[in-house]
Order: structure tokens, then C-alpha cells, then sequence
């Protein structure tokens, strides 16, 4: 009885596990990407926002920095459809400031500064 119980189950958990696994990437917003800092500089600030807005947002580094050759994920949350279009806002140490303007986050997983 024991061993009809147990294969059940355990095809079950097998089953649910899969599937857990296979959902992952689904459910990744088509704008998060990576961001590489080839500037020779530490990145001290990074600001990513809608090209149709005039407003930055909030530093996604927060209190941390981003050393030279390092790379951080940027993720986002409630996807809306169509919304792929976003500046990105990049502020060093010494105060230097690089932009990139309408870029397709939709199609593109990696941005690199330099």
C-alpha cells in the first residue's frame, strides 16, 4: 500500500517542481537587463526612466556603487505593454554624467557605459 501511495505522490512533486522551474523565466519582465560599467569610473548613481517622462525616479543603486568592470541586474515590476522605451541616467564619482536616451528595453538585455 505503501509503495502505490508514495509513487503518486512523488510524480506529483516531481511534476510540480518542473513546472515551478519552467515558469521562472516567464514570469521575468521583458525590461530588466544588465548594466555594465566600462567607464573607467565608479558609477555612483544610476536613474532609469520612461523616455516619455521628464522625471528620473529613484537611484537603483541606492546606497551602493558600481566599481569599474563590474555589472549590475536592473528589474522592474508591473510590466505594462508597449512600455519599452527608457532613458538611463548614469552619475560617477567625480560627478561625471553619461546618458543613453530611448533605448529598447524590451529588446535588449545588456547596457554598457563607457
Amino acid at each position: 500500500m505503501w509503495r502505490l501511495l508514495t509513487r503518486p505522490a512523488l510524480s506529483l512533486l516531481i511534476i510540480g517542481v518542473l513546472y515551478a522551474v519552467g515558469l521562472q523565466p516567464a514570469l521575468a519582465d521583458p525590461r530588466d537587463f544588465t548594466l555594465n560599467n566600462s567607464t573607467g569610473e565608479v558609477i555612483a548613481n544610476v536613474y532609469v526612466g520612461p523616455s516619455v517622462s521628464s522625471e528620473w525616479g529613484d537611484d537603483v543603486l541606492g546606497r551602493d556603487i558600481l566599481n569599474p568592470g563590474q555589472t549590475m541586474d536592473v528589474t522592474f515590476s508591473n510590466f505594462v505593454s508597449g512600455d519599452c522605451q527608457y532613458d538611463i541616467k548614469v552619475v560617477t564619482q567625480s560627478g561625471r554624467e553619461g546618458y543613453l536616451y530611448k533605448i529598447d528595453l524590451c529588446s535588449t538585455s545588456t547596457v554598457t557605459f563607457n
